[in-house]
């Protein structure tokens, strides 16, 4: 008698658990996104990510890289139209060589001439644009990169919330298997259940705790790859991530925003900066079918006092024009031709992906909306009724561990969708809002340390 008693007491110390964790600790459906759970990863809370987008902006060496020829296309705009340096000829001559007749003979003299190569003024401005075009590319480009590198630093983040989320859904389901497990063998010690009941709640509570260490592994791999893009050792630890901010703002209505992207998003403002210089090359390759000129001037000692003075202007002879300047000309109309093409299948390219985007938000939001407000509500309850079954003796032990399960996916899944969404919408904000690079984010870069030094 005194041990059924205490059975009777373990067993309903073990169905007062699994109620309490039903009820308390973030378990009750529309709370997937908040703080549950007891395995935190160590160092507390993650940054916020836009904290880490500005960081990786300014410790990126890629985008360093490209701000660094940014640089060296300014500065080469310094030469573009500055004309050839003069050329300074020495001259001897003598008419009665090898006799020394300098003095003697009026065609023998010594003496030095100078020439200066011309640049005409369409050749100038012509050059100058086309420097300048160029360094609108490298502009485009490091945009281009930043774009990306934002792109990636908030959708490695949502992933992120995704496993540190599903992680403490797990500690509480592992709880509440461990719980139920306990229940089983309680009941089985009773003679109200047969062993199959145990073992089965025994192997769920051995799956939850394999799932937990594949999820340790993932987490591991993601922070390595946030510290690659932050520039820091593989190693450096990141905090939980419990939470998601409001996702970056849009400029206009969801149905404008493939137009929008079509028309700014930094791949084609990188297309457009190409076929802005393609169009400057023209211009350059139809300013080198002018003709070159040359002045120039010397000075020649006869003997004595005996001074010659001379002044010269020369002018091109385009005798190799059809095979030199047109075929370049020619070069240059294909290329500005490719340009135009490339920006085409660019705007195309973001106008679609960026209807996708537009999609598939659409659907992220009305499968959240239905999982907060019916399928997870509907889970908890059934998985509550079928316990209570079990518990009364007119239901199965594995309808309560397949309830159990689709309870626990409910949540998971649920948390997965708001990282996608997350995701989702990062990558059409960077098509539509490309993020500006900073004076400082800049100067950061050109004097940026390795990992190991900035430590």
């Amino acid at each position: 008698m005194l041990d059924h008693v205490l059975l009777s007491r373990r067993h309903a110390f073990a169905v007062a658990g699994v109620c309490v964790l039903l009820s308390t600790g973030g378990l009750v459906a529309g709370t997937a996104g908040e703080p549950g759970g007891t395995g935190a990863p160590p160092g507390g809370l993650a940054p916020p990510v836009e904290e880490l987008v500005a960081k990786a902006l300014a410790a990126s060496p890629s985008l360093a890289a490209r701000r660094a020829r940014l640089d060296a296309a300014q500065l080469a705009v310094r030469a573009a139209d500055v004309p050839a340096d003069p050329m300074v000829e020495f001259e001897y001559r003598d008419g009665g060589f090898p006799r020394w007749t300098i003095g003697s003979d009026p065609m023998s003299m010594i003496g030095a001439s100078v020439r200066q190569p011309l640049l005409t003024k369409a050749r100038k401005s012509a050059r100058r644009a086309s420097a300048e075009a160029d360094v609108d590319v490298r502009r485009a480009e490091a945009g281009q990169s930043a774009a990306d590198l934002a792109t990636a630093v908030r959708t490695a983040y949502a992933e992120l919330y995704a496993v540190d989320r599903e992680r403490a859904i797990l500690n509480d389901s592992e709880e509440i298997a461990r719980l139920l497990a306990e229940t089983a063998m309680t009941r089985y010690t009773a003679g109200a259940t047969d062993q199959a009941s145990v073992l089965r709640a025994q192997v769920e509570q051995t799956r939850v705790s394999q799932r937990g260490i594949d999820l340790e592994a993932r987490r591991t791999a993601l922070v390595v790859s946030v510290n690659r893009l932050l520039n820091e050792l593989p190693d450096t630890p990141l905090g939980e991530v419990r939470s998601l901010p409001a996702p970056p703002p849009l400029a206009d209505s969801l149905a404008r925003l493939p137009d929008l992207a079509a028309a700014h998003a930094a791949d084609v403002s990188a297309r457009q900066a190409d076929v802005s210089a393609a169009a400057r090359r023209v211009d350059l390759a139809r300013a080198e079918l002018q003709p070159n000129f040359t002045v120039g001037g010397g000075l020649y000692w006869q003997s004595g006092i005996d001074r010659l003075v001379s002044v010269t202007f020369g002018v091109e002879w385009p005798v190799r024009k059809s095979r030199k300047q047109l075929p370049l000309l020619a070069a240059s109309e294909r290329e500005l031709e490719a340009a135009r093409r490339d920006l085409d299948d660019a705007a195309a390219g973001m106008r679609a992906e960026a209807a996708g985007l537009v999609a598939e938000i659409a659907r992220d939001d009305r499968q959240i909306e239905q999982y907060r407000s019916a399928l997870l509500p509907q889970s908890a309850a059934t998985f509550d009724a079928v316990r209570a079954s079990y518990l009364t003796g007119s239901g199965d032990f594995s309808s309560v561990l397949d309830e159990f399960r689709r309870w626990t996916e409910a949540r998971v899944e649920l948390v997965g969708l708001e990282a996608g969404r997350f995701a989702l919408q990062s990558r059409l904000a960077a098509f539509v809002n490309p993020p500006a690079l900073t004076d400082s984010a800049d100067v950061a870069s050109r004097n940026l340390p390795s990992p190991k030094e900035s430590r």
